[in-house]
């Protein structure tokens, strides 16, 4: 008996496993997705988080995160000044960081974007006549790109860039990238020389072991230097913006801080995250939960399509079954055997084979993009009639013959007697039918492709196509489990006598 639990037990673990799997894959990001922990590696280790903390900052260009790792022995006072410099800092200066990543969609810049667009615009159509796009929601609304590295870049003028501005006026310092002309002299570097770090001149690369730890000096004449390196230099002038270097952010730091220490930028990131470590990562576990809650409320009328997809699945299948079962049951005929058999016979073959015939016929009717296609196709349920015809059997016949004596009607016999006597089979069906209609996806978007009476499993599987990584969808896959795990926890007792009892009887 113990081995026999024991095994139970195991096998208990391997279900629950992939359960939990799933809910903390939620939990990360692009960067930690794929690293199959169970319980997220940043929540338990500082060091983890800062490593996603910067990630997520700059997202995910170790180019931009080794550039940045300045400064980071400087003291508090240093820290708290520079919070103060970029706080006056000319917006034009810096770039917004925590944009999303490559295949990320919950940049918390998109997401606070998105918040500070909807206080602005009543709806999307607002949004798109005053941008001339065409966004499906607020969602899709992407953040102007601010290639600032990129010789001689404009913005492109307009409302959009106008207000992006005034957008980046309100983010906090945390935000705010300030946009060295050193880290445009190591842009500038890679790109002339592809990346390929040997092709550096001695001159000036240094002591540097990679592009984003070359320094430079621009006050420094050139007859110090080479020949090619004085060329480099001449270059990257002529190249690049003018403001960046006449009056460049290094100079402004300079100038604000009163000597040249370099920024310590590196040390903000770190006496930020130790002050705000708990709210940091807070806001990690619950961004991709948060993101497929607003995408769901939000997009369409998911979830109030699905209530009602549900809802009348239940009440067509618990009307039309029953009421074939029962007639099976109380008036037998000599092909009820055939019958049986051929019902039985319908459970053999999956449900995709039937629904090209089933959409060709829907279409001819003209239903398709009704609820009438969703539900009516699985309205009788071979499994459910013979389950219930069975069950019918198993009552007593004394009950129906004394109903017949005092005169009672069949469809009394039926909705007084044989029904609630019935209960419990009757609610293990009902849990049946929500659960098809619930997690139904391939039929539902087969006959029902008009975006107004999408389901929520349709609207998910969109999000997937959209481009949304693994932990987003793993998180909107954990919320949708959610309903149908809180009704198997409540009706627990209900499942087991519809199983139980009709094997019984």
């Amino acid at each position: 008996m113990a081995l026999l639990y024991f095994v139970l037990c195991v096998g208990a673990i391997t279900t629950l496993y992939p359960f939990l799997l799933m809910v903390t894959t939620g939990l990360k990001g692009t960067t930690d997705q794929s690293d199959n922990a169970i319980v997220p590696k940043y929540l338990l280790d500082d060091h983890e988080l800062f490593g996603k903390y910067v990630d997520d900052k700059y997202a995910d260009d170790k180019f931009n995160i080794a550039s940045n790792a300045v400064g980071t022995d400087a003291p508090a006072e240093s820290v708290e000044k520079y919070r103060q410099f970029l706080a006056q800092l000319p917006v034009d200066y810096w770039q917004a960081g925590f944009k999303n990543a490559p295949n990320q969609v919950t940049g918390k810049l998109s997401i606070r974007y998105h918040q500070w667009l909807r206080k602005r615009y009543k709806s999307i159509d607002d949004l798109n006549k005053a941008y001339i796009e065409e966004n499906v929601g607020f969602q899709t609304v992407s953040t102007p790109a601010e290639p600032f590295d990129l010789p001689q870049w404009q913005p492109t003028p307009g409302k959009k860039w106008t207000e992006w501005q005034e957008f980046k006026q309100t983010l906090p310092a945390e935000f705010r990238i300030p946009v060295r002309t050193q880290w445009l002299f190591q842009r500038f570097l890679a790109s002339t020389y592809k990346n390929q770090f040997a092709m550096v001149p001695q001159g000036i690369a240094g002591s540097a072991k990679g592009f984003e730890e070359i320094g430079m000096d621009l006050a420094e004449p050139d007859t110090q230097l080479s020949r090619d390196v004085g060329g480099l230099l001449r270059d990257f002038k002529v190249k690049e913006q003018p403001r960046f270097l006449s009056n460049s952010v290094e100079s402004q730091w300079s100038k604000f801080n009163g000597n040249r220490v370099p920024m310590p930028i590196g040390a903000a990131d770190r006496a930020f995250l130790k002050a705000n470590a708990s709210v940091v990562r807070k806001e990690f576990a619950g961004r991709n939960f948060g993101y497929v809650l607003d995408y769901i409320l939000l997009n369409g009328r998911a979830v109030w399509n699905t209530v009602l997809f549900c809802f009348l699945a239940i009440l067509t299948q618990l009307t039309v079954n029953p009421l074939a079962a029962y007639a099976l049951s109380r008036y037998p005929i000599k092909a009820s055997g055939k019958i049986l058999i051929f019902l039985l016979a319908t459970m053999a073959f999956p449900a995709e084979v039937a629904m090209i015939p089933s959409f060709l016929l829907l279409k001819d009717l003209g239903l398709l993009n009704t609820f009438a296609a969703l539900v009516l196709p699985g309205a009788a349920s071979g499994y459910m009639i013979f389950l219930l015809k069975g069950f019918f059997d198993s009552l007593p016949q004394e009950l129906f013959e004394a109903g017949s004596l005092d005169g009672a009607k069949e469809i009394t016999m039926m909705t007084k007697i044989a029904f609630p006597m019935s209960r419990p089979v009757l609610g293990y069906l009902a849990l049946l039918a929500f659960m098809g209609a619930y997690g139904a996806f391939i039929y539902a978007f087969l006959v029902a492709q008009d975006q107004k009476i999408w389901t929520l499993m349709v609207w998910i599987y969109q999000l997937q196509n959209s481009g949304a990584p693994k932990s987003v969808i793993m998180a909107a896959l954990s919320l949708a489990a959610i309903p149908t795990l809180v009704i198997f926890l409540c009706a627990q007792r209900v499942i087991m006598r519809g199983i139980v009892l009709p094997g019984e009887r």
